[in-house]
């Protein structure tokens, strides 16, 4: 029962109380089963991660593809600006690198959403791979966000790549654009279209990493992909974050007249007692 209603939040990304109305439970039940769930499956997280790189097919020495993506969250009373996304909404910013199955290899959702990919990929592990004394062979492919190295090809539009190998940059570095897709696709709590997360940035950050767990565990057990995989271009994403930015804006307006007219229930029965006293 705790699974299939974890899952279930997963997969729909709605509020914990519709989950609870869907499984006919309290939402204090459906929160705990939740958490449980989320915090067995983290312990095991290493048993579904893995660090082997795979040549990319079509593109020799290519062991994978990194990029991030945002996933929004609540506004924090605590340095709320630290997670805003070029002053857009809260999100936090995931480093994701996979294989060409669309396997995660490596994952870190630690850091805001202002935090630029290049700061996020300088502070993980991903470059000592490639670097003595491992130094894995071949590289990384990463988008113009990320610093050109040695291990790491950016795809560019501009000289010295050739038309072949521009167009052999761009269609493997689709391969994590796919994998984004279809991670958010299986898990709209991670998608803005399923809402924001309701929870703190730590709490976020473990259901990230329980979903591209199970997201691994789908692949391994050879689970059909979406047919229509969501490849957002960057002006459509640009869009989205526009809507996210103004559904957080209504709930915060929303917050504030709650909290108003919470004071001014709290102020009237002393007026009233102050006109009977008058009269």
């Amino acid at each position: 029962m705790k699974v299939t209603i974890a899952l279930n939040f997963y997969a729909s990304g709605s509020f914990q109380g519709a989950t609870a109305d869907i499984s006919n439970i309290s939402q204090f039940v459906a929160h705990c089963s939740i958490c449980d769930v989320r915090d067995a499956l983290y312990r095991r997280r290493m048993e579904y991660e893995t660090t082997v790189f795979i040549r990319i097919v079509g593109f020799p020495m290519v062991q994978g593809a990194i990029d991030c993506t945002h996933v929004a969250l609540r506004a924090l009373h605590h340095n709320p600006e630290i997670f805003r996304k070029r002053k857009r909404y809260y999100s936090l910013n995931v480093q994701l690198v996979c294989d060409h199955t669309c396997t995660i290899m490596a994952i870190n959702a630690h850091y805001p959403g202002s935090n630029h990919d290049a700061f996020i990929l300088s502070q993980t592990g991903v470059p000592a791979l490639f670097q003595p004394p491992s130094a894995a062979p071949g590289w990384l492919l990463g988008d113009k966000g990320y610093p050109l190295c040695t291990w790491l090809m950016i795809s560019s539009t501009t000289p010295p790549l050739l038309p072949s190998t521009l167009t052999m940059t761009i269609m493997t570095r689709c391969i994590i654009q796919q994998t984004i897709g279809v991670l958010k696709q299986w898990f709209c709590c991670l998608d803005c279209s399923g809402g924001v997360l309701q929870y703190s940035p730590d709490r976020v950050s473990l259901f990230i990493v329980v979903c591209c767990m199970l997201h691994n565990l789908a692949i391994m057990r050879a689970q059909p992909l979406p047919e229509d995989i969501a490849i957002v271009p960057q002006e459509e994403e640009e869009e989205q974050d526009e809507e996210v930015e103004d559904l957080q804006e209504k709930n915060e307006e929303l917050q504030e007249e709650t909290q108003l007219a919470g004071r001014m229930r709290r102020q009237r029965p002393d007026t009233a007692r102050e006109v009977e006293t008058v009269s």
